[in-house]
């Protein structure tokens, strides 16, 4: 059940990122409300699986509700390929290469990143 209702919520967050990102900055570029979705997701998931999560103090119920439930609907492989592809076919080979590109190397790095960053020793709430 809590996976499902983080799975609500992190599809209505993915919605809204896609509605409150400029739509020129998309057409201009390559489709940044799903890279932005996916960078965001890569990180969160990293600082989770990194120690954040023990970190929070998850149960393994809230910790499966947070990675598979919110972050697997936020995040969006699917939305990915299909932009893909649609810029293939627009005759759009060069963006199509640095959106594939920036979604793999720059999710892999925030992943790296956010894990890094939970393994980190805390001392006053902040990050030492």
């Amino acid at each position: 059940m809590y996976v499902g209702i983080a799975g609500v919520l992190g599809a209505l967050c993915r919605y809204a990122v896609g509605l409150a990102v400029d739509p020129v900055l998309s057409a201009a570029l390559f489709p940044a409300a799903t890279l932005l979705c996916n960078y965001s997701g890569s990180f969160a998931l990293g600082w989770l699986s990194g120690g954040g999560a023990a970190r929070l103090s998850l149960s393994d119920n809230g910790r499966a509700a947070v990675a598979s439930g919110f972050v697997g609907s936020y995040t969006t492989f699917s939305a990915f390929s299909a932009e893909t592809i649609h810029l293939l076919q627009a005759g759009e080979g060069g963006k199509a290469l640095a959106y594939v590109l920036a979604s793999l190397w720059g999710g892999l790095a925030l992943a790296w990143i956010g894990g890094r960053l939970a393994g980190r020793k805390t001392s006053g709430g902040g990050v030492v």
